[in-house]
C-alpha cells in the first residue's frame, strides 16, 4: 500500500509539473526568469512534501543556523526583520509540515500540556515586549531575542515531534550530530592552531565578528555557544558508539576523543563545569560497562592530571591560556546579580519589559566607587533566569522555571518506561544523553543569556522534541524487559574486518 502511495505521489507531482510548464507560453519573455525560478521553487516544494524525509529538513536547518547564519548571508529589508538563512528556511519548514500534515504523510502529535506552557510563555513575552516596545540601546535587539531566542526553538521543538517517528530516525539524529560534531572539532583544532586556510566559513578568521577573538568560537563567533555544542558532541558520540559495530564504534571513541582538547580552547569556565556535570550524571546513569566507581576514578585520575600539567596556566589571570582567577567576569555578574535584584524590587511582578534590561540597568548602577557596578552598568545580562526576572517579572520566572522542571519531569518518566536492557537506540542512553544536554544548557544558561544566540535554545528545546516523540512512540505502556539471552547492542554501522 505504502509503494502504491508513493507512485500515486509521484505521478501527482510530475502531472503538476507539465501542467505548469504550459504555462511557461503565457509568462512575457522579461519576466520568464524570475517565473521559471519560482515554478522550480514551488515543484521541489511539492516534490519534497509527498516525497521527501521531514527529520531530514529539520536537521539541515541545524545545520543552516550552525554554519549559514546571518553572518554569512543577510538581507536588510527597511522596516522589517532582517532576512537571513535560517529564519527563511525555518518558515520554509513550517509551510513544509502543514503541508505534509494536509497530504496526510504527517499525523499531528500534539505534546500537551508542555505545548500550551510553551504557548503561554511566548505569548507572554510577546506581550510583555509589545507593551514595552521593540526600541532599545542593547546590542541584541529585542525582536531578535523574542524570534530567535524562543519562537524559533519552540517551532524547532515542535517539528521534531512530529519528524521523529521510528528508531532509524533516531539514529539519524545522533549520526547527524556526529557528523556536525567532527566539522566543529577540526574548526576547534584549526583555530587553535591559526590554520585559517582550511577553516569555513571565512568569518570564523574576521576577529571583527562575534565576540571571544583569541579563543576557539567556531562558526557561532562565542566560546560558550562553541563549548555548548562541543559537550553535546562528545555524549552524543559516546552514545552512538554503543550502538554500533566495532569499527565505527571506535571511530566514535576517538572522535569524543578529540572534542575534549576543542572544549578546553573555548577557555569558558561554564563550558568546563558544563562537562564534568555531564560526566558525572553519565557514570551515574549508564548501568553497562566497567563500574560507576571504575568510572569516577578514571575521571577524577584526568582532572587531576590535567590540572597538575597546566597549573600554572590555570591559577593565573590570564583567560587566553585558561586562567580561572580572572575577576573581571566575576565583577560582572556579581554586579548584574544587584542591578538585577534593584530592578526586581521595584518591578516586581511584570518587570521592565522584554528584552529591555539593559534601558532600565544603567539607572539602577548608583555606586560609582564599586567595581560590581562599574563593570555591570553597560553588559547585558548574564543569566536567563535573573534576565527574565527583571524584565518579565515573577510572573515570566515562574513559567520558564514551570516549564524546565516540567521537561525534566517527562524525562523522568520516560527513563522509568524504558527497560534497562532496551533495544538500541530505544534506551534510556537516549534519556541519558538528554540529561547531558540538560545539564549543559542550564549551566549555560546561569552564566549567560541564552536568547542572545539561535543556537544554544533551538539545541536544547529541538532535542527535547526527540525525547516527547519517543515517549508517543512508547504507546500508553512501557515497553516490556529484554530476554537475557539476547545481546544488547544492536550495530548502527558496522564495516567488513
Amino acid at each position: 500500500m505504502q509503494i502504491a502511495s508513493q507512485r500515486v505521489n509521484l505521478a501527482m507531482v510530475i502531472l503538476a509539473v507539465a501542467l505548469s510548464a504550459c504555462t511557461v507560453w503565457l509568462i512575457p519573455t522579461e519576466y520568464l526568469p524570475y517565473w521559471l525560478g519560482a515554478l522550480g521553487l514551488v515543484t521541489a516544494f511539492a516534490a519534497y512534501t509527498f516525497l521527501g524525509n521531514p527529520l531530514m529538513a529539520v536537521l539541515a536547518w541545524f545545520f543552516a543556523v550552525t554554519c549559514i547564519h546571518e553572518e554569512f548571508a543577510r538581507l536588510i529589508v527597511p522596516s522589517f526583520f532582517n532576512l537571513t538563512i535560517p529564519r527563511v528556511f525555518l518558515a520554509l519548514l513550517v509551510l513544509l509540515f502543514a503541508a505534509m500534515l494536509g497530504a496526510g504523510r504527517l499525523k499531528l502529535r500534539w505534546a500537551w500540556p508542555t505545548s500550551l506552557l510553551m504557548a503561554v510563555i511566548l505569548l507572554y513575552f510577546t506581550l510583555s515586549a509589545a507593551v514595552s516596545g521593540f526600541q532599545t540601546i542593547a546590542v541584541a535587539s529585542v525582536h531578535y531575542r523574542l524570534i530567535a531566542g524562543y519562537w524559533f526553538p519552540v517551532l524547532v521543538f515542535g517539528l521534531m515531534v512530529q519528524a521523529v517517528r521510528t528508531d532509524r530516525d533516531i539514529r539519524k539524529v545522533l549520526l547527524f550530530f556526529f557528523i556536525l560534531g567532527i566539522y566543529l572539532t577540526f574548526t576547534g583544532w584549526a583555530e587553535q592552531f591559526k590554520l585559517w586556510s582550511v577553516v569555513w566559513p571565512g568569518f570564523i578568521a574576521d576577529p571583527d565578528k562575534g565576540i571571544h577573538w583569541g579563543r576557539v568560537r567556531g562558526p557561532f563567533l562565542a566560546s560558550p555557544i562553541m563549548g555548548l555544542a562541543m559537550v553535546y558532541v562528545f555524549y552524543n558520540n559516546l552514545v552512538l558508539a554503543r550502538m554500533s559495530g566495532p569499527v565505527f564504534r571506535l571511530i566514535c571513541r576517538l572522535a569524543a576523543l578529540a572534542t575534549v582538547p576543542v572544549v578546553f580552547w573555548t577557555q569558558t569556565r561554564s563550558v568546563w563545569l558544563a562537562m564534568l556535570v555531564a560526566g558525572a550524571i553519565w557514570v551515574l546513569s549508564v548501568r553497562r560497562g566497567l563500574s560507576r566507581v571504575t568510572w569516577l576514578s578514571l575521571i577524577l585520575a584526568v582532572m587531576v592530571t590535567g590540572a597538575a600539567y597546566n597549573w600554572r596556566n590555570i591559577a593565573s589571570g590570564k583567560r587566553d591560556v585558561g586562567g580561572v582567577t580572572s575577576l573581571e567576569p566575576v565583577y560582572v555578574r556579581l554586579g548584574l546579580l544587584m542591578i538585577s535584584w534593584d530592578i526586581f524590587k521595584d518591578h516586581p511582578i511584570v518587570g521592565v519589559g522584554f528584552g529591555h534590561f539593559r534601558d532600565n540597568a544603567v539607572h539602577y548602577a548608583n555606586n560609582p566607587s564599586s567595581p560590581y557596578y562599574a563593570f555591570a552598568s553597560s553588559a547585558m545580562e548574564h543569566n536567563n533566569f535573573l534576565s527574565i526576572l527583571s524584565e518579565c517579572g515573577l510572573i515570566g520566572l515562574i513559567l520558564y522555571v514551570w516549564l524546565l522542571i516540567a521537561l525534566l519531569k517527562t524525562s523522568l518518566r520516560l527513563y522509568r518506561r524504558l527497560p534497562a536492557s532496551g533495544s538500541a537506540p530505544i534506551s534510556r542512553d537516549i534519556v541519558v544523553l538528554y540529561w547531558a544536554l540538560y545539564a549543559d544548557f542550564f549551566i549555560d544558561a546561569m552564566f549567560r543569556e541564552t536568547s542572545v544566540s539561535p543556537f544554544a535554545n533551538a539545541l536544547f528545546f529541538g532535542l527535547t522534541g526527540l525525547i516527547f516523540a519517543l515517549d508517543h512512540m512508547l504507546g500508553p505502556v512501557p515497553l516490556p524487559q529484554r530476554p537475557a539471552e539476547r545481546p544488547y547492542e544492536a550495530p548502527l554501522l558496522s564495516f567488513p574486518a
